[in-house]
């Protein structure tokens, strides 16, 4: 994420609402009007984590539906973030995460406490 856009910096608050608008911008585009008229929503899992010069980011698993090509989910997603405030150049885009992917994400070095670091109001892990 960017540190900083205009006078807002970046704080665990701010990239929580950034993350919700980015996840907006997402199940519209991947779901369409069923996003908005039904509530359907992608699955997902955030953590949020900062690096060691305090730039807050996030690691996270969203569920790419079947019929949806990695590829074209991959352009999807990394546009609807960089549309978003605080959405950075450095986007990471893998296909099929794995144990080793969930234990990378919620590993303990850089979070305060595990517990904590979950954005619980941007998880979904039910597929609706």
């Amino acid at each position: 994420m960017k540190k900083r856009v205009g006078c807002r910096n970046a704080d665990p608050i701010v990239a929580s609402e950034n993350f919700r608008h980015f996840t907006n911008r997402l199940n519209y585009k991947i779901l369409g009007s069923a996003a908005k008229l039904h509530g359907r929503r992608l699955k997902t899992v955030a953590v949020i984590e900062s690096n060691a010069d305090g730039r807050l980011h996030y690691h996270a698993m969203i569920d790419r539906p079947h019929y949806c090509s990695f590829e074209t989910f991959k352009g999807v997603v990394a546009d609807q973030w960089l549309r978003t405030d605080f959405g950075y150049r450095q986007i990471d885009i893998q296909d099929a995460a794995d144990a080793g992917w969930t234990n990378y994400m919620l590993k303990s070095r850089q979070k305060a406490s595990l517990l904590d670091a979950i954005d619980w109001t941007n998880c979904h892990l039910i597929a609706e």
